[in-house]
């Protein structure tokens, strides 16, 4: 079952959040970072999120219990126009990944962004995740050239924007 966030999920999300960080990133950030990760830190960064009425949080909920989610909303990149949507945070479970619940939520992103008169998708993904990648591009999305540094547990990252257009 796919639906809105609320602020009583909060700590559901960070969870989520935190298990997806601590399973995907092994060997692509420091591990020290993975371990310090906290779930009160990300409770209190979805809870800002969920405050702000053009950002949207859908959950995939399974007997009760939040698998996975999907963040999106207007995108932040300086060279975005106001029809360029951006996925913010796509997070399973690590027994979730496979199931084909990412795409029902990615489907449903794309669906409330349609009806929000966007035309394009952006995201960053660090390329390095080649899982997430794969995703992706078997999703229609392709990188756009756009690269970006950063910087996560004092290591040096490299994050590639994929887009795709929705006309």
């Amino acid at each position: 079952m796919l639906r809105a966030a609320n602020r009583k999920d909060l700590p559901h999300i960070a969870a989520v959040q935190v298990s997806s960080w601590q399973s995907t990133y092994i060997g692509q950030v420091p591990q020290a970072y993975l371990d310090e990760l906290s779930i009160p830190k990300r409770k209190t960064a979805w809870a800002k999120a969920l405050e702000d009425p053009s950002h949207f949080l859908i959950l995939a909920e399974e007997a009760g219990a939040i698998n996975g989610f999907i963040s999106f909303g207007k995108s932040r990149d300086p060279d975005a126009d106001a029809y360029t949507a951006e996925v913010y945070a796509l997070y399973l479970l690590e027994g979730s990944k496979g199931r084909g619940i990412g795409k029902q939520l990615w489907n449903n992103a794309i669906s409330q962004l349609r009806q929000n008169s966007f035309r394009e998708i952006t995201l960053w993904v660090l390329d390095t995740n080649a899982a997430a990648r794969k995703f992706y591009e078997r999703g229609g999305l392709s990188p756009d050239g756009e690269t970006k540094p950063a910087t996560i547990g004092g290591q040096d990252v490299l994050e590639l924007r994929y887009r795709i257009r929705l006309e």
